[in-house]
């Protein structure tokens, strides 16, 4: 734990004295981990699956804003359903017109989770998201979260069928349109996934606020127990294999204890209740120290 906690004082004292440097770097290899991932999965359009372009990307998005990141990754997206089917880009370009439409206009600023979120499932670790987006950005978190799980089953769903979404003449596009959107939008285990992110999130954001000790940890434990039954579930109800989802589970828990002990280290033995007054109200204040890399020590001697 101790040495946990000197890593994370050190990587913030580096950070405040370099992060002019830190954040673009940052960003570039955000952008180029997405990108290469994205490409690895459904590189159709083999001028942006080159290395090089991915790159020369990844050090365009060094100059944006985090959510710029997320454009990107969507016109790569747009490009590869390009080169396969005019039917699955033109639908996909107006759903994500519109998701980020409506998510800039009513919730800006952290564009980059819904580019995130198909990363972690890509990873087979999409239990980790719900639950540090319910602890740091509280219930508002819903709306990022389910556009970015719908992203997910647009590249999904053209993942699986892309074959036959190549076969599509251009007199069937309309008939085509409607195929892909009952695919997309009536997908019933996305349904469930996005009503397990909800409840996740709902959970983690309600105990992690409360004033009991060993708040965040509980959360932690109460946001993977609501994410594994639902995912459990989604598999049984729509005869998909669970056994992924378990791993997954499992390292999403062991990322997340180690979150939390890093980011939310606090000293509960020594919590102080103090109350304070004045003409009109009674103050009632609870007060719990974050622990120091010294402290340990300084218990000791």
């Amino acid at each position: 734990m101790r040495s946990l906690l000197i890593i994370r004082d050190s990587l913030r004292s580096l950070y405040s004295e370099y992060d002019y440097i830190i954040k673009p770097v940052s960003k570039f290899v955000l952008a180029f981990l997405m990108l290469l991932l994205l490409q690895g999965r459904i590189g159709y359009y083999e001028r942006f699956s080159s290395v090089i372009v991915i790159a020369a990307c990844s050090a365009i998005c060094m100059f944006l804003p985090y959510g710029g990141i997320s454009l990107i990754c969507g016109l790569f997206l747009i490009a590869d359903m390009t080169e396969v089917s005019y039917a699955m880009a033109g639908f996909s370009s107006i759903m994500l017109a519109m998701i980020f439409v409506l998510y800039y206009g009513f919730r800006p600023g952290t564009g980059i989770i819904m580019a995130m979120i198909p990363l972690t499932f890509l990873l087979k670790i999409p239990f980790v998201v719900p639950v540090i987006l319910g602890m740091n950005l509280g219930i508002a978190a819903i709306v990022p979260a389910v556009f970015g799980i719908l992203i997910w089953n647009l590249m999904k769903y053209f993942y699986i069928n892309a074959s036959e979404l190549s076969a599509v003449g251009a007199s069937d596009v309309i008939d085509s349109f409607a195929d892909i959107g009952r695919g997309v939008l009536g997908d019933k285990y996305m349904l469930i996934i996005m009503f397990a992110f909800a409840a996740c999130i709902i959970v983690v954001s309600i105990i992690s606020r409360s004033s009991m000790d060993h708040s965040w940890t509980i959360s932690v434990i109460a946001g993977i127990a609501v994410m594994g039954i639902l995912f459990l579930a989604a598999d049984v109800i729509c005869g998909q294999s669970v056994l992924w989802d378990l791993i997954g589970l499992i390292i999403s828990f062991a990322i997340l204890i180690v979150y939390e002990l890093v980011i939310y280290s606090v000293d509960f033995r020594s919590t102080e209740r103090l109350r304070f007054e004045d003409d009109d109200y009674y103050y009632f204040v609870k007060a719990v120290p974050k622990i120091k890399p010294l402290d340990e020590d300084e218990r000791r001697d």
